[in-house]
């Protein structure tokens, strides 16, 4: 067969239930634990003791809920959802284990971006520039949002 055999009009297939498991858990638990770093960080001692116990808190509700609202996705996806959501959730904040200042915040802010990369790289149906675009913007919606709500918190850093 030749080049000429080899279509170009192949049906879009959407992304097998692991990869959206990936996708979904490790960016909802990085989101959802933005707000609990963001708000602790003058009080950065208490970081990775939330971040830890919300983490596997919501590890274990995004794989129970994954399992109960479509378990046609079989067992395999609640279980990479919800360790990607513990991940997601727990290793930002990892750096406030092993100390606090300056040099935690920037790892932390490091750990995020590269988790954002991985989230824009295993998203389909996109050209990686563009999910970059996306992945970071929604990324920086939302801490806008943390932000300006935790000004308005009483107790909070910012």
């Amino acid at each position: 067969m030749g080049a000429e055999a080899v279509s170009t009009n192949l049906p879009v297939r959407p992304p097998p239930p692991l990869r959206k498991s990936a996708i979904f858990g490790l960016s909802d638990g990085m989101m959802s634990l933005l707000g609990v770093v963001l708000f602790l960080l003058g009080h950065q001692g208490l970081i990775f003791p939330a971040a830890l116990c919300g983490g596997i808190s919501s590890a274990l509700s995004m794989a129970g809920g994954e399992w109960l609202s479509d378990s046609k996705n079989g067992l395999g996806a609640s279980c990479v959802m919800g360790a990607a959501t513990g991940l997601g959730a727990i290793l930002p904040a990892l750096p406030y284990a092993l100390g606090t200042g300056p040099l935690a915040v920037a790892e932390s802010v490091v750990i995020c971006c590269l988790i954002g990369v991985v989230v824009a790289s295993m998203r389909p149906h996109r050209g990686f520039g563009m999910a970059v675009v996306e992945t970071f913007g929604v990324l920086l919606a939302i801490f806008v949002v943390v932000l300006v709500v935790g000004l308005a918190l009483p107790g909070g850093a910012a």
